[in-house]
C-alpha cells in the first residue's frame, strides 16, 4: 500500500499525518514537534495502535516514521477440521 494522508491524535493533540500500512504493521509519518515515545498510542479514525519504534528520518528533527502494531483481529486461529475417519469404537 503506498502512503497516504490522514488526520491523527497524538497526546490528545490532532495532527497531519501520512499512513502505509501492511500485514503486520502499520506506520506513520509525523512532524518531531508531536514528542511522541515508543509505547505511546496514536489514534487514527476509530483505531488505536501502539508505536513500537521511532525512527527520525535524516535525523534533523523534522520528521518521525512511527511503526505500531498492526490490527489484530480477535478470530481464532485454529485451524483445520476434525477427522472423524477411522475412529469407530469399536
Amino acid at each position: 500500500m503506498a502512503w497516504q494522508s490522514v488526520d491523527v491524535k497524538i497526546k490528545n493533540k490532532g495532527w497531519g499525518a501520512m499512513i502505509k500500512a501492511s500485514d503486520s504493521v502499520v506506520e506513520f509519518s509525523v512532524s518531531a514537534a508531536c514528542k511522541i515515545k515508543a509505547g505511546d498510542a496514536v489514534e487514527c479514525g476509530d483505531e488505536t495502535y501502539k508505536v513500537i519504534s521511532i525512527e527520525d528520518i535524516a535525523q534533523r528533527g523534522e520528521t518521525l516514521v512511527l511503526t505500531c502494531e498492526g490490527k489484530s483481529d480477535d478470530k481464532s486461529k485454529a485451524g483445520g477440521a476434525s477427522d472423524s475417519s477411522g475412529s469407530e469404537d469399536v
